[in-house]
This record gives structure tokens, sequence and C-alpha cells, in this order.
């Protein structure tokens, strides 16, 4: 069993992917706050806090060719501001935190990868954000995460996840939405953890954990954590493949040992061990 980290709590809402504006060609540096559509094709290193600022609802940034930012100091590699930015490819490596989804949310971060991130990989701080198609990793003995769901209605969708000694995927907020992810040998898994709001502690609830793949866990696999002051409720855990963990593949904190409590709805799910036992029979 396990008690996640307790975290703070904002709101939004969900814009899925829309059309681009026309690329602005020019020259980003370090320090920049892109207010515009931006390429950049060179690797950049920054000991500025944050490396790049990237403020919608116009600013957009596409890493292509060698397009990279890698942090020379501890600080944030790309800092998403405003509502409705854009972070598209290349690669993100060396920062405290790769990308931090902040501002009034509806960010879109699609196939970036980030690397050795000395706190977590991608940060959704704000609402309805969408991350698709990234690949985070580490390779390091650091506690950090991969991908923290802060914010309510976060979209994690199509990513790969690896090597993280906190948790590879984590909601926090209500209407988390996390699906098709693959994720390999971090401490948890994916779980569900608590906000903490004026003192209470108020479980992820009205979640969707789908078609995912989690692998090698050290802990578990995919958990719902417990007890907080109000309890995690009304998620569905459904179609996981679920392999490999050190303790239990699946696990709910919430759950009565005969699975009679049903706070949440687990189903089809392929699991080889759970908390309690009989929910990998759900």
């Amino acid at each position: 069993m396990f008690n996640p980290p307790n975290k703070l709590h904002l709101a939004g809402l969900i814009v899925l992917l829309s059309g681009f504006s026309s690329f602005v060609t020019a020259d980003v540096q370090c320090g920049d706050t892109i207010t515009d559509a931006q390429i950049l094709t060179v690797a950049l290193s920054c000991s500025e806090d944050p490396a790049i600022r990237v403020e919608g609802p116009n600013g957009s940034l596409t890493m292509s060719g060698n397009g990279a930012v890698e942090c020379t100091t501890d600080g944030i590699g790309i800092h998403m501001l405003g509502k409705s930015g854009i972070v598209m490819g290349g690669l993100v490596t060396n920062c405290d935190l790769g990308l931090l989804l902040d501002g009034d949310g509806s960010h879109k971060v699609i196939g970036v990868t980030v690397e050795e991130s000395s706190s977590a990989a991608i940060f959704a701080q704000s609402d309805g954000n969408l991350i698709r198609q990234s690949t985070v990793s580490n390779t390091t003995n650091v506690i950090a995460s991969g991908l923290e769901l802060d914010g309510e209605r976060n979209v994690a969708v199509g990513n790969n996840v690896s090597g993280f000694l906190e948790y590879g995927i984590a909601g926090f907020g209500f209407y988390s939405y996390i699906g098709n992810n693959y994720v390999e040998n971090s401490e948890l898994g994916i779980i569900l953890g608590a906000l903490v709001v004026d003192g209470e502690s108020i479980g992820a609830s009205y979640c969707v954990i789908e078609s995912n793949t989690v692998v090698g866990s050290l802990r578990t696999g995919i958990g719902i954590g417990a007890p907080y002051t109000y309890p995690n409720m009304d998620n569905l855990v459904t179609g996981n493949t679920v392999t490999g963990s050190g303790n239990d593949d699946i696990l709910d904190d919430n759950e009565e040992s005969d699975c009679s409590d049903g706070l949440n709805v687990w189903s089809n799910n392929a699991a080889d061990t759970s908390f309690p036992s009989c929910l990998k029979n759900l």
C-alpha cells in the first residue's frame, strides 16, 4: 500500500488539438518569451530559469532537426503560460522540470522527448492540457516523476514513460484521462492520489485509466491511494495490462477485502497480483 504525495489544486477545461498559426522563422534564444509561432532547429544550452517561455494563445514552439533545450542549472526547461500554448517535437533535457504547464491551461505538448529531469518531466499544474505521444525517461537515481497531472481535465495519451523513482504517471485532480500509455521501470507506474485544499485531502475522482501497459514497477503498477478526507471515487480503471510489479500489479486502498465497496470501477484488467486479491478478477 502507498500514500502518494499530496498536491495543490487549480481548475480548467479540455481544449482539443486544432489548427496552427503560420510559423515564423526566427532565432529562438535562451530566455525568450515566445508569443507567436516559432521553430527551433538548433540545440540550446541555457542557464536562464526558465530556459524558454511559451505564452498562449498564439505562442507555439516546434522543435525540429537538432532542436533541443538543455538546462545547465536547476530550473524549468519550457514554461507554458497563458492559454492554449503549443510545444511540439524536440528534446528537453537535464532540467528540474522539463515542461511546466501553467497559466490558464489548455496547452498541448505533442511528440516531445524529455530526459533526465530531477523533479518532473512534464508537470500539468493548470487544467485542460493535452500531453500526447511524448517520451519521458530518467536513467539516474534521482527521485522524480514522469507525468504529473495536478489540474482538472488533463489528458495523457499515447506516451512512453520509463525509469522514474517516484511515479510514472500521477493524477491528483478530477477528470484526468490516462490512456494508451506505456510505462516501465518506475517506482509507482500509474497512480491516483489526492489534492490538499484548506488542510483537507481530496482524492482524485471521476478519472479514467484505460488501455495502458505498465511493466516492471518497483512497487505498484496501477494504484488508487487512501486514506484521504474525501476518498478517490467514481474512477474507471479498465482494459490495462500490468505485469512484473514488485508488490501489487493493481491496487485500490479504498476497496474492501471482498471488493464489495465499489467506490471505483475496476474491469477487464490483465494483472497477476492485486490488493485486495479479488481486484484482479473483476
